[in-house]
């Protein structure tokens, strides 16, 4: 093959895979690379030197989340790192920072297309055949084609082994619950934990903390739930309902989990002090002296005062009367 057929199939080549290379680095969801790239400099909090990118974590699931609003929604990378090493206590910068799916994406086609290249400079200086003996022209064209269709598939294939395996993560999806809002139901415990962890001095964090007092509560867990009630408790930024929920948590604890009347009694009676109409408060002052004392008729006499309230819920007023009927006919408590 003449030097000049030689030279023209190489630029081909090299233009060919440049183009590919163009049209992979230009197409690329630019949103969910700045997204991949912020997670990939993060430590998750939780793990064991993994980027949050990286972590299959909840906690890292939920900070990709925020990643991904924060980046929709035009903020900054710096402002979105900040925010995130000042709301996760234990979340800090890798340095150097995690090597991940977005370097791969850039490293992948570039080093098909310096190899492809090299093998094209090798390819016309070692041609493979005697000079003074040159093959039929009909195989010197064929063997020409062959190698310039390896090249280009090899260099293909590269480049779509690079792009699929960087399918976007579902968790860095746009449209994720900010912590901010009042709708904490997709947050999970140990993300809300580190806020609050992190937040402690913030006012604003006693709806978060009541919020994760009451799911431990609800799920029996106590050890857990007794810390933040106690500091809703005593915070001088708590609602009044929330400082009432709190302190009949921790009355109910005290009973259920001790069998301290005397300790949830004085309790529920701060939480009265606040509100004396407080319905939680009385009905579970009321299970507390029918269930843990013999002062049946107070709880008798406590039941019959909260079905006098005109704006209990059905459903309240059926568990009441249910109780009320159980203490009259002298049955234990359930």
């Amino acid at each position: 093959m003449s030097d000049r057929a030689r030279n023209i199939v190489s630029i081909t080549v090299i233009v060919v895979m440049a183009v590919v290379l163009f049209f992979l680095v230009s197409t690329r969801p630019a949103t969910v690379d700045r997204v991949a790239e912020i997670g990939s400099r993060i430590k998750c909090p939780v793990c064991q030197g993994e980027s949050i990118a990286n972590s299959p974590s909840q906690m890292a699931e939920d900070m990709m989340d925020l990643v991904a609003e924060r980046v929709s929604s035009g903020t900054s990378d710096e402002v979105i790192v900040d925010e995130l090493l000042g709301s996760y206590s234990g979340a800090v910068l890798l340095d150097p920072p995690a090597s991940g799916n977005t370097l791969a994406l850039w490293i992948a086609p570039v080093a098909a297309l310096v190899l492809g290249v090299i093998v094209i400079l090798w390819w016309r200086r070692h041609p493979g055949q005697d000079v003074e003996e040159p093959p039929p022209p009909g195989r010197s064209r064929a063997r020409l084609i062959i190698g310039g269709a390896v090249l280009v598939l090899v260099f293909a294939g590269i480049v779509v082994f690079a792009a699929n395996s960087l399918q976007d993560r579902p968790a860095v999806a746009a449209g994720a619950a900010d912590l901010g809002e009042e709708d904490l139901s997709d947050v999970s415990n140990e993300t809300m934990e580190a806020v609050i962890a992190a937040n402690e001095d913030d006012p604003q964090i006693v709806g978060m903390r009541l919020a994760l007092a009451e799911r431990y509560f609800e799920a029996g867990d106590y050890r857990s739930a007794f810390p933040h009630y106690l500091e809703v408790a005593e915070h001088p930024s708590a609602t009044d309902p929330e400082a009432i929920t709190a302190l009949v948590r921790l009355g109910w604890m005290a009973f259920d989990g001790n069998g301290e009347v005397e300790t949830a009694v004085r309790l529920i009676d701060q939480a009265l002090a606040i509100d004396p109409g407080s319905q939680l408060a009385l009905y579970v002052r009321a299970r507390v002296l029918w269930c843990g004392s013999a002062e049946t008729e107070q709880a008798i006499d406590a039941f019959e005062g909260l079905l006098a309230q005109p704006d209990l819920a059905p459903e309240t007023r059926s568990q009441i009367e249910s109780d009320l009927d159980a203490a009259r006919a002298g049955e234990s408590c359930p």
